[in-house]
């Protein structure tokens, strides 16, 4: 089994989907967790299923600098360090290019994007202060998309958030080597609150389904814990010789 005993790992968007199911098997795998997300009432609930005495919560928008500078301020007086961030919070606004408006574009850019970069400034020194092993100080590991990839229709501003995460993960992996290991994961379609309320807007969801999923050779959507334990593993000391990747986790959509 993965082991992350001994380390902390900061969480962002933990109130549901790929964030809870991270939260859960983070600390299933040994580790202390600090948790974050706008809906207080939803991290509430992932904080009441993880042990007490590995967990903080702070709620807040992850786009405001105070928000992750609590969390970690927090987690550090908690438990004396940080190891691990796992930048998992992320918007979807479902427009067409020519209906897309300049607040959606920066609405999309300051969730997805700016809020990884505002907490790997926040986090990245933490990490420094600690020891280093062949694994290094730390791990980063940012949530792009399918869609930072390729292109996908009616997401015309989602994409390009995500092709920047990628752009900005690859930039703090050769800026912040050996110490801290930078890596993303592309999820394709992910069984989660935000791809439901997607569905939603079809009249025929089955349909909508088959079609959303239909370049996947695996034909469906993954379960949030699919993504998370590759989150796992590269918070782990087993991905020791891994930075500046970008892993598809996409069930194929990108293989043909």
């Amino acid at each position: 089994m993965t082991s992350l005993s001994g380390k902390v790992a900061l969480i962002t968007g933990a109130g549901s989907g790929i964030g809870r199911a991270a939260a859960r098997l983070f600390t299933e795998a040994g580790a202390r967790v600090g948790i974050t997300d706008l809906n207080k009432e939803a991290l509430d609930e992932t904080a009441a299923l993880l042990p007490a005495d590995a967990t903080v919560s702070v709620p807040g928008d992850i786009i405001d600098p105070a928000t992750i500078d609590e969390l970690t301020s927090t987690a550090v007086a908690r438990f004396g360090q940080v190891d691990a961030l796992f930048n998992n919070v992320g918007i979807l606004i479902l427009k067409s290019l020519m209906d897309t408006t300049p607040a959606d574009f920066d609405n999309l850019m300051h969730v997805n994007c700016m809020s990884y970069l505002i907490a790997m400034q926040r986090v990245v020194p933490e990490m420094l202060r600690k020891g280093g092993g062949a694994a290094g100080r730390g791990s980063i590991i940012n949530v792009s998309s399918v869609g930072g990839l390729v292109s996908l229709p009616n997401v015309s501003a989602y994409c390009p958030s995500k092709s920047a995460v990628i752009g900005l993960t690859r930039a703090a992996a050769a800026e912040f080597a050996p110490d801290v290991r930078v890596n993303a994961i592309c999820p394709g379609g992910v069984s989660t609150p935000m791809s439901d309320a997607h569905l939603e807007s079809f009249e025929d969801k089955e349909a909508a389904t088959r079609l959303l999923t239909g370049r996947q050779l695996l034909k469906r959507y993954a379960r949030p814990e699919e993504i998370a334990n590759v989150a796992l593993f590269l918070a782990s000391d087993q991905a020791s010789f891994m930075t500046g990747a970008v892993v598809p986790v996409e069930a194929g959509h990108t293989a043909w």
